[in-house]
């Protein structure tokens, strides 16, 4: 009779875990990183078999295997970003990196000991963090959008004078993306803070509007499109005046050397200025010889005659 209750002791434990059933676990990791899935809390001095049955939403399953007594591993499908964290025989996790948005899904790691068998099933939640821009448009209104996030990202504004509006666009690979425009109505503030709420981030990730853009933002069509005309008049005729003093200046610059050059051939050697030739010649004339000699002779006759 007292061997009968080791025996009974051993069959109430495998009704227990027959009815309650293998134990559920969830994990997460951002996509990128490295994710550790657990098998149950047992003792591996005892260990027999270990088996891992991968069951992803978007690829195929696989399984990694340790058979204790043969310390032997074994692979079925599983591609190299899946392997044993470390010594199986010592610690049978799985290791998974980098993680891929495709390896979302169901790991079961699955335990016989000479204790018994244990199992222990884990629901594998990929994050993806968005990308966050922050941007204005013609008619004053602010845009602030989270791309591609995993799960959806939360939006919310800091400043601004009016009403926001969201729209979420879900993406065939999980991913949503998520915009919020605020209109600034009449306003004055030189700073527009969006405010990202993701788990991926692990904090808030805060996006400010540059005054500068602000103030561009407040500026109506008609006037920005009126300064934006007048700027290039101004340009155009800031180039055409460049371009007047450039072509007078070299004109006077041409003009010049063709005077100097003018120069230098009338004061070469053997060069004779005509001008001056005849006009020297004109006046020896009135004084040669001959004509003093017939101008004293006229001014005889002259006397005489009186």
């Amino acid at each position: 009779m007292a061997q009968m209750w080791p025996i009974l002791a051993e069959f109430l434990l495998f009704l227990i875990k027959v009815v309650q059933g293998p134990a559920d676990s969830t994990a997460s990791a951002v996509v990128g990183t490295k994710a550790v899935l657990r098998c149950p809390n047992t003792s591996v001095s005892s260990l027999i078999l270990v088996i891992w049955k991968i069951r992803p939403k978007s690829e195929s399953h696989c399984s990694l295997a340790y058979r204790a007594d043969a310390n032997k591993t074994d692979r079925t499908n599983c591609n190299e970003r899946m392997t044993w964290e470390s010594s199986p025989d010592h610690d049978p996790a799985l290791q998974i990196h980098p993680v891929r948005l495709a390896d979302e899904g169901n790991y079961t790691c699955e335990i016989a000991t000479s204790d018994g068998t244990f199992c222990l099933v884990s629901a594998l939640t990929v994050l993806v963090p968005p990308v966050v821009t922050l941007t204005h448009g013609s008619n004053g209104v602010v845009v602030c959008q989270a791309s591609a996030g995993k799960p959806a990202a939360e939006i919310s504004w800091a400043q601004g004078n009016g009403h926001s509006t969201e729209n979420k666009t879900h993406h065939t690979n999980g991913t949503v993306t998520t915009l919020s425009s605020m209109p600034m109505i009449n306003s004055t503030n030189a700073h527009v803070t969006c405010l990202v709420t993701h788990p991926a981030m692990n904090q808030t990730q805060t996006i400010e509007l540059s005054s500068e853009l602000s103030a561009d933002m407040t500026l109506s069509p008609i006037l920005r499109y009126f300064l934006i005309c007048t700027s290039s008049c101004v340009a155009v005729a800031v180039v055409a005046l460049i371009l007047y003093r450039t072509l007078k200046c070299r004109a006077s610059w041409l003009s010049g050397l063709a005077d100097a050059t003018t120069t230098r051939n009338n004061l070469r050697p053997g060069t004779v200025n005509t001008t001056n030739s005849s006009t020297v010649e004109s006046i020896y004339q009135n004084y040669s010889v001959q004509n003093i000699h017939k101008n004293i002779n006229s001014l005889k006759t002259q006397r005489q005659r009186v």
